[in-house]
């Protein structure tokens, strides 16, 4: 018995290690709904497929960042009301049709939208913003932009957003 007993008491740090792991991986697991608003009348988010692969990018995008700056008692209800990718469409262009020019002029990505944040039923904050990055060019590299990534510009401008607005919460 001793053997056993002396065996599993060096396996309690591990265990205990594994659990905090595991605890502090589920401490933020909040939850958040997003809605489009009226897509076909958006600025720019494209149409058809492109408009549903910018819908599905931005709600994954969203539903990540609660995941893991949310507590797990809140939750985040957010309408997309109008989206304007950064750059713009030269459809003049034969060779590449849907290809985004960045100029950084008056072409930053910009997101409108309205949000309503709950701790259960209580509603803790809510408002209406237009988020924007008008200097999405002239920023440093980001972790989730990669040459080519789908809606980069969009991703960092959301999470700067997120951050400073639900970042913080207890």
């Amino acid at each position: 018995m001793r053997a056993i007993f002396s065996r599993s008491s060096r396996a309690l740090p591990l265990l205990a290690a594994c659990a905090a792991l595991a605890l502090a991986s589920v401490a933020h697991a909040g939850v958040v709904e997003v809605k489009y608003i009226e897509a076909d009348k958006y600025t720019d988010a494209g149409h058809g497929r492109a408009l549903e692969e910018v819908e599905t990018g931005l709600t994954r995008h969203l539903q990540q960042l609660g995941q893991t700056q949310l507590p797990a008692s809140r939750s985040l209800a957010i309408e997309i009301l109008d989206i304007d990718l950064a750059g713009e469409i030269r459809p003049w262009h034969r060779l590449w049709p849907d290809t985004r020019v960045m100029r950084g002029r008056v072409d930053w990505p910009r997101i409108s939208l309205r949000y309503t944040l709950r701790e259960g039923d209580r509603v803790v904050s809510e408002g209406k913003e237009d988020v924007a990055d008008m200097s999405y060019l002239q920023r440093s590299q980001w972790r989730g932009i990669e040459e080519g990534s789908a809606l980069g510009y969009e991703r960092r401008m959301l999470s700067d957003w997120f951050h400073e607005r639900f970042g913080a919460a207890p």
